[in-house]
């Protein structure tokens, strides 16, 4: 390299400044727009203000792009730790009713959708969808029965379902409703199904 010349970058990050976090986020919006059919990674590019090729420097297809937008969405809504089991579940009920509220939220349940009324497997991006939601919850309640918060041996799965569910039917909701809830509307929902879920698998007694 010669003197005064800048080192080259290595492939696989975007070189505009702020530009992955801009990428991600348009491909959600892209994706609650136009669904997986529709969605392009031109479209995408567009959207985000960037180049085509800073886009193809970071994900070399449409599906490489979802997945990463899926997950670092995913692991940023379901990462929570306050200390107890019901802290843990409130904040992340909080978190999954503010998000479906959103645009990118929206995008984040068509992926859903569009996965499970698909006959075939869309591709990687539709594993990440259950995949990073779940092993959150894993930990979440993990963490509680080795504090002695939560009874042993309950499917978790079935803890998912009721945070998610609520989450998501409360989305639908509000859409077909065409009305808007403000942030105390979603705190009161959010206590009220982890109310009913601490009634079954709350030990009452942690260590």
């Amino acid at each position: 390299m010669s003197p005064g010349e800048e080192p080259r970058r290595g492939r696989g990050r975007p070189r505009t400044p702020g530009a992955e976090d801009k990428i991600l986020a348009a491909a959600l919006d892209e994706y609650g727009e136009h669904g997986w059919a529709g969605f392009t990674m031109d479209a995408v590019a567009r959207r985000a203000g960037v180049g085509k090729s800073t886009v193809y420097l970071r994900w070399h297809d449409k599906d490489a792009l979802l997945t990463d937008a899926v997950t670092s969405r995913g692991m940023e809504l379901t990462t929570v730790d306050t200390g107890t089991l019901e802290g843990d579940l409130t904040q992340l009920a909080v978190n999954l009713l503010r998000h479906f509220h959103s645009a990118p939220g929206w995008a984040a349940l068509r992926v859903t959708f569009d996965c499970a009324s698909s006959t075939e497997p869309l591709g990687d991006f539709s594993q990440a969808v259950s995949q990073v939601h779940s092993r959150q919850v894993e930990q979440i309640c993990q963490r509680a029965i080795d504090r002695g918060e939560m009874i042993e041996d309950y499917p978790l799965g079935a803890v998912t379902e009721a945070i998610y569910g609520a989450a998501m039917i409360n989305s639908l909701s509000e859409r077909l409703e065409s009305r808007t809830d403000d942030d105390t509307a979603i705190e009161t929902r959010a206590a009220s199904v982890v109310a009913m879920v601490l009634r079954g698998i709350a030990t009452g007694q942690p260590r």
